[in-house]
């Protein structure tokens, strides 16, 4: 209908911020699905050790998080691990499972304990620039090597990745044992570093050194690199479809070899921070874990910097807690990485449950809702919609 007559269609006006809040409240409420199921489990296995559970998981968060001090301590521990996971992250969004984080991290420290312990003493600006750029080319050279090798020859980077771990701890733990061993020293290990090749402390009867500004930068850094510069965005494209990006001319080899090669090189700066911040030299145990931490990590996350960070700081508060607890009671540690596990699990889990839980929800509704009074079901009419789309039952009246 047109004219003076003509009805306009009314259209129900929304707040914008609806939908923003409404995502921020499902945000929060996936992310508490995992301390929801923590929190019963945790009190069922203290209990189970004979403890009273609150008091013991309030000594746990005190050794943590406790004072200044504390907090300090475990901040400084999580540095290394924060700049991997971010490193790993990266892969990710570009369709990159970097799955060799730990033997990039164990190249990191070492390239950055050589350069920290046989160049120098130097200006200790010059000398620490010098040490993290060694540790990232190293990093980054043998992380991007293996996304060359999956752009060009279709070498499974996963497979590839993996594989490289054993290659370099091994390399690695030869060298410490052997042309680099510090001949002081029994075990395995290099010589120590120059002063001018440690971060100082910043925080006195603490581990917190001036790396934390470093790593609030390459934070902020990786943050921008993903979420806002063009690289990111066509990393970002190569993972989610390689097919569309290359129809709209991305290079996708040239993205995903640069891709990986950034992810290997914030896992080498995480090594070198290790031997920057508090060991000041390498051996062969010097990065246990943090690797696979930071693969997890990242996939929790969902590989998004925030996220990452967000989760990062939860697990190095869980971990310290646990020493904590293990000090005040003597529970095993180990029973406290199997909680962390379940805690982990909890929250790879939540999106998929949420979303089957929404399904059914969205599925009830429609059986239940779906008819209105009298048994007439809600949709066009027996003549199809009329020329307005207008009303319930479809046409004009």
């Amino acid at each position: 209908m047109t004219g003076p007559d003509a009805v306009a269609p009314v259209t129900e006006a929304r707040p914008v911020g609806r939908p923003r809040l409404r995502a921020l409240v499902g945000a929060a409420g996936r992310s508490c699905f995992a301390v929801l199921v923590a929190v019963p489990l945790a009190l069922v296995l203290i209990r189970l050790q004979g403890f009273a559970p609150v008091p013991t998981m309030l000594a746990g968060l005190g050794y943590a998080v406790g004072d200044l001090d504390s907090a300090a301590r475990t901040l400084a521990w999580g540095l290394p691990l924060l700049v991997a996971a971010l490193g790993v992250a990266q892969g990710f969004r570009g369709g990159m499972f970097n799955i060799g984080a730990e033997g990039q991290v164990y190249l990191g420290a070492l390239a950055a304990a050589v350069v920290g312990a046989y160049l120098g003493p130097l200006l200790s600006g010059l000398h620490l620039l010098l040490c993290l750029v060694a540790a990232g080319l190293a990093g980054g050279a043998i992380a991007g090597g293996l996304g060359w090798l999956r752009a060009h020859w279709g070498v499974d980077e996963v497979l590839s990745s993996l594989l490289s771990n054993y290659v370099l701890i091994l390399l690695c733990a030869y060298l410490a044992n052997g042309p680099l061993r510090d001949p002081t020293r029994q075990s395995g290990s290099t010589r120590n570093v120059h002063d001018t090749a440690m971060f100082p402390v910043i925080l006195p009867r603490t581990e917190l050194t001036a790396g934390l500004f470093l790593v609030v930068g390459l934070a902020g850094f990786a943050w921008w690199l993903s979420e806002r510069s063009v690289a990111g965005y066509r990393w970002r494209m190569t993972g989610a479809s390689p097919g569309f990006a290359a129809a709209v001319g991305i290079d996708v080899a040239r993205g995903r070899t640069a891709c990986m090669a950034v992810s290997g090189a914030l896992c080498g700066l995480g090594g070198a921070l290790l031997v920057m911040t508090s060991q000041g030299r390498f051996w062969t145990e010097i990065g246990t874990g943090i690797g696979w931490d930071a693969v997890l990590l990242a996939l929790v996350g969902r590989a998004r910097p925030v996220g990452v960070i967000l989760w990062a700081a939860g697990y190095c508060v869980m971990r310290a807690s646990a020493r904590g607890v293990e000090q005040a009671t003597g529970i095993p540690a180990e029973l406290s990485s199997v909680l962390i596990a379940v805690i982990i699990i909890a929250a790879a889990a939540r999106n998929g449950m949420f979303v089957l839980v929404a399904d059914r929800v969205r599925r009830w509704g429609a059986l239940t809702g779906g008819r209105l009074g009298g048994g007439r079901p809600i949709g066009p009419g027996p003549t199809g919609p009329g020329p307005t789309g207008a009303g319930l039952t479809g046409g004009r009246r």
